[in-house]
């Protein structure tokens, strides 16, 4: 009886134990704080260039607006005040980009940097960090091809303004594109990429059209991996001569770049797509985040 007492008394007492520090283990962690990671860094260079889209400041304005529900903070140069002969861009060098997670470009023209700070630009996505190229960013330093391999190609023509087009979503499940379906009726300016390097022996191909700049490099699908372009049976391309039928109309994509990422958008011309499309404003916010690591997505090439 005695030992069948002590037994129960053992038990009594272990129970206990095991509930008080159940209950003090459940107080303490009612007590702490949930951790947040810290936003990520993203630096945003605007530049007007060869020419002035009037649609660079209300893009500054909305990507700094959102940023601090998408997890991140916005820097920006505010570079579309400024014309190209004013433009003073010494700030860029690798220090000064190492503390960022990413950089975002709307810009156009052969920006004045030198060989150094380019290298550093490009350096910055191939050591891991993110890219974000929107709208006319395939129109920048055509005279580093580097660049153009980074971002995935360089403007060549528009092929669409003012005018309604259906945009196939190559990819539905990645973050820029799994809101839009299999297909995005959009009305923004849309752009056709060189096919090719520019080559002596046909002067006239492979040339921007708007500026005559020599394009060093082509697109290719075996490089990036589609999520956007022109579906031109289901679009309207009456009036619109430089679009063919069957023709091969890319409009976004990314890439793995080195240990980086890399996210590209030829949408974002119009003043009021920053402010009154939720759709477009999801598209860039997927890539934004997709491109800073704050969510995943396939990046391998679909080919064609």
């Amino acid at each position: 009886m005695k030992f069948a007492l002590n037994l129960t008394f053992l038990g009594i007492t272990s129970l206990s134990f095991l509930l008080f520090t159940n209950e003090e283990v459940d107080r303490s962690s009612s007590l702490r704080e949930p951790q947040q990671e810290a936003p990520k860094k993203l630096l945003f260079l605007t530049h007007a260039g060869l020419y002035k889209h009037t649609s660079l400041q209300p893009a500054e304005e909305a990507v700094a607006s959102w940023g601090p529900s998408a997890g991140y903070e916005l820097t920006t140069l505010q570079g579309y005040l400024q014309d190209q002969q004013a433009l003073d861009l010494s700030i860029i060098t690798p220090d000064y980009l190492a503390q960022f997670d990413g950089l975002m470009m709307m810009t156009n023209g052969n920006l004045p940097l030198e060989d150094s700070q380019k290298e550093a630009l490009v350096d910055f996505v191939r050591d891991g960090g993110g890219f974000v190229g929107v709208h006319n960013a395939s129109l920048t330093l055509y005279n580093y091809p580097e660049f153009g391999e980074m971002l995935g190609a360089y403007f060549r023509r528009t092929v669409s303004q003012n005018h309604i087009v259906v945009l196939a979503v190559e990819d539905p499940e990645h973050p820029a594109t799994k809101m839009l379906g299999t297909s995005w009726p959009v009305m923004d300016e849309f752009y056709q990429f060189g096919t090719s390097a520019w080559h002596e022996d046909q002067p006239q191909e492979n040339v921007d059209i708007l500026f005559g700049n020599r394009i060093p490099l082509g697109f290719s699908r075996n490089r990036v991996r589609v999520l956007l372009s022109i579906n031109t049976e289901a679009t309207d391309i009456s009036g619109l001569e430089e679009i063919e039928l069957g023709g091969d109309y890319p409009q976004s994509w990314v890439q793995e770049f080195g240990e980086g990422r890399s996210f590209y958008t030829s949408l974002g011309h119009r003043d009021d797509i920053w402010s009154n499309d939720p759709v477009f404003r999801a598209h860039l916010l997927g890539g934004i985040r997709w491109a800073l690591g704050l969510e995943d997505g396939d990046a391998t090439p679909f080919g064609r």
